[in-house]
């Protein structure tokens, strides 16, 4: 064991005895405090001191040297940011900083040859084409070969020519609408807005139907509120400009499309082939492309057919019409795609603060460095960020002496944009070991608004979320004006809690979904994440998302102009929330808030669900039956559960006798509580879906960016209530309870988790 501090703090009695087991947690500190502490006061100094250590300068400074060119994945640009990142975090002082590589299947467009949407008349000539890019606004930020070019990843190359559809969002219910308007979109080419669903399963849901082109675009509706003038858009305000387009991948699903389940890597097999790929629609078949509302005028203000359904109007200023075809019937849409595949090898950047006591138990700190262009918001404000957060980390280990029990692990991943790639195969690679030894990974994908913090999490971590918050400086002098002093404050008005009625002071935090790296550390592997942002309160994505324009100006001169006060602040939250998971004796992780979530919330849901099959589906009774099972045991887990916060909190009791052999009870219990949330993992959580293992969260079938709680148990009831036959209903009702039962299951498991013999 280590040397205990009480000494060097000149403690002249151990009067805390019950803080014996931090001892091993702080090897020394650089001063003596003036009145007796204990050692949660002395952890929340050095948290303190962190907290003051995060400097907004170095992160603009950083976000600077990332984001002076385009660095798509697996281009020699984003490998000299890698570069940049790893020299960055040497000189920081983090340890063993190095390199994983995969090589993996990427996409990328004809930047000599941009790709184009055209409208062609009945005599074969052009009466509309693209320019098939983006014009430069800030030349000094944007001028870039090939940076302007407009293109979405895994689009299938090749020109078509066809009539138009518009299919609003795109969405499988507005596809389902369509067929009841009695329009058709087989052999056509459907115009899609963005929004409201990930653009993959828009052109998923669009091939399906006989599409054999997509054409997106991004409606002032949702990126130009205030208006479609210089005046209202960037660079006067953070509203997509005209001429502004949204790139982004079209695969479906997480990985190298190449090797689901198994690493990237040169010498191992893979299991799939481009082929397959196509077959299994991980890749679309037809062409695809983005273009700028600009441009989406000049198609759909010429589309034929009845007006579109009220709340399908966006906001071009023109009534919106279905199709299919154009006013004049022998003028087409001509859609020309120009997407290659090839192999290249990615980059993981990985580096670390070694442990002082349990180094083999990882806090992960992570976020994805590639971008479609610059990428100065998505992600490189969380690059950048987390590159001050491992200089504020070591500088307080100098500082004050003290050094983190559990090791911090830092993550920059590559190939994010392309489909979470690079931490989908480390995932891959190191599953055994990131089972055994990672406490929590941390997330940041982008930080884009000053609105509001907001946190998309697991019940469990709800508590340490929301009070890692309620110390973190509000950054918007605004709000501090109004007495909103922390980022708490904000958070909790701008999106007040809906589901935690015995928690009323908790703001609302979504079960994470898909669309960055956490993903696959909650769905692949149930270790338990914090996905956060500063983000905007009145609409889901920011206006400038994916585009050319997501240069430093944004940041500097819009919407974080007092020396990065918002990206400081995450990086706050970020190193705190970090230095917490490691430093605690205990590892903050509350079962009874997870175990109360599961029953109150989650089983009560699905117990709504599953009462109206009574009558009306006597398939179901094995269900309902296997539903009382599940509940009697979730309130056995409730009751398990408090006592484990008990016994938690006997253990801090300053009078609890810590004598003999403190330190096994601590490590013992902090390891049980690592392993509950992989109780819910379970490899026939979803058969069709082997990725997707979580039984209580998984990522939407519907919209590959929301998530969804019991899928496999909902999926099974929908299958039940739109079963044609008899055999395929008592099939279903099989399945359902079969589905329940795993649940059943995780929760045994989990209170099982904690009892001293099996």
């Amino acid at each position: 064991m280590t040397t205990r501090p009480l000494a060097l703090l000149g403690f002249a009695v151990v009067a805390i005895v019950c803080f014996s087991f931090a001892g091993k947690y702080h090897n020394k500190h650089a001063s003596v405090p003036a009145k007796l502490k204990t050692f949660d006061d002395i952890r929340l100094s050095i948290g303190d001191h962190l907290i003051k250590s995060v400097n907004g300068t170095n992160i603009r400074q950083n976000l600077r040297a990332i984001t002076p060119e385009p660095h798509v994945a697996g281009t020699a640009a984003n490998a000299r940011v890698a570069d940049t990142i790893s020299r960055i975090w040497k000189a920081n002082g983090l340890e063993n900083v190095h390199f994983v590589e995969y090589d993996v299947l990427l996409s990328y467009p004809d930047y000599k040859a941009p790709n184009h949407v055209s409208v062609i008349d009945g005599a074969g000539k052009t009466v509309f084409k693209s320019n098939g890019t983006s014009p430069v606004i800030l030349p000094s930020e944007q001028s870039a070969p090939g940076a302007g070019v407009q293109w979405v990843a895994y689009a299938g190359a090749g020109t078509v020519q066809g009539e138009p559809v518009y299919a609003h969002y795109g969405r499988q219910q507005d596809f389902e609408r369509l067929e009841k308007l009695g329009i058709s979109v087989k052999g056509r080419v459907v115009i899609i807005r963005y929004g409201f669903c990930f653009r993959g399963d828009k052109v998923a849901f669009a091939q399906k139907a006989g599409a054999i082109a997509v054409v997106l675009f991004s409606d002032p509706a949702e990126v130009a509120k205030n208006g479609t003038d210089f005046s209202h858009t960037y660079p006067s305000s953070e509203w997509l400009p005209s001429g502004g387009v949204q790139r982004g991948s079209v695969m479906h699903g997480n990985g190298d499309p190449l090797t689901p389940l198994v690493p990237s890597k040169a010498d191992v097999y893979p299991t799939r082939t481009i082929e397959e790929a196509y077959n299994q629609h991980v890749l679309p078949r037809i062409p695809v492309l983005p273009i700028s509302y600009g441009d989406a005028y000049e198609v759909l203000s010429r589309l034929n057919g009845r007006p579109v359904p009220s709340d399908w109007q966006g906001g071009l200023n023109f009534t919106y019409r279905l199709g299919p075809g154009f006013k004049d019937a022998e003028t087409t849409i001509k859609v020309d795609v120009r997407s290659t595949l090839t192999k290249r090898k990615i980059r993981n950047v990985v580096g670390y603060i070694k442990g002082a006591v349990e180094p083999d138990q990882y806090v992960i700190l992570g976020n994805h460095y590639d971008a479609w262009v610059y990428g100065a918001l998505d992600p490189n404000s969380g690059t950048s960020t987390l590159a001050e957060v491992g200089r504020a980390l070591v500088q307080t280990m100098k500082d004050t002496q003290w050094r983190p029990a559990r090791t911090i692990m830092f993550c920059n991943w590559d190939a994010e944009e392309h489909g979470i790639i690079g931490s989908t195969e480390f995932l891959e690679e190191f599953e055994k070991q990131l089972t055994d030894r990672a406490v929590v990974y941390l997330n940041v994908d982008t930080i884009h608004s000053n609105m509001s913090f907001a946190a998309s999490t697991i019940p469990s971590l709800f508590q340490i979320v929301v009070d890692t918050a309620k110390r973190i400086p509000n950054p918007m002098i605004s709000e501090v004006e109004r007495a909103r002093k922390t980022v708490y404050d904000t958070w909790v008005r701008a999106f007040p809690g809906t589901k935690t009625p015995t928690y009323p002071d908790f703001p609302d935090m979504p079960v994470p979904g898909g669309g960055s790296d956490h993903a696959g550390f909650l769905n692949f592997l149930g270790i338990p994440v914090v996905d956060f942002r500063y983000r905007n309160t009145s609409w889901s994505e920011y206006p400038l998302y994916h585009s050319l324009y997501e240069t430093p100006f944004i940041s500097e001169h819009i919407f974080d102009t007092n020396d990065f006060a918002v990206h400081k602040a995450v990086g706050q939250f970020w190193a705190e929330l970090a230095r917490t998971f490691a430093d605690q004796p205990i590892i903050p992780l509350n079962v009874s808030i997870l175990a109360e979530q599961l029953l109150n919330n989650y089983v009560h849901d699905l117990k709504g669900a599953i009462d109206p099959l009574k009558h009306r589906y006597p398939e179901a009774e094995d269900a309902r039956l296997q539903l009382s099972h599940l509940i009697k045991h979730c309130q056995h887990f409730v009751h398990r559960a408090r006592q484990v916060e008990s016994e938690i909190a006997a253990l801090k009791q300053p009078n609890h006798d810590f004598v003999t052999n403190p330190d096994q009870r601590i490590s013992q219990l902090s390891r049980r509580l690592m392993k509950v949330e992989r109780c819910f993992i379970n490899p026939n959580a979803r058969p069709d879906a082997p990725s997707k293992r979580h039984l209580l969260y998984s990522i939407s079938d519907k919209d590959s960016y929301a998530s969804s709680v019991m899928s496999s148990v909902y999926d099974s009831i929908s299958d039940l209530v739109n079963a044609k036959t008899t055999r395929d209903k008592v099939a279903a009702g099989r399945s359902l309870a079969s589905a329940i039962s795993l649940v059943q299951l995780g929760v045994q498991c989990a209170v099982k988790t904690f009892d001293a013999a099996i």
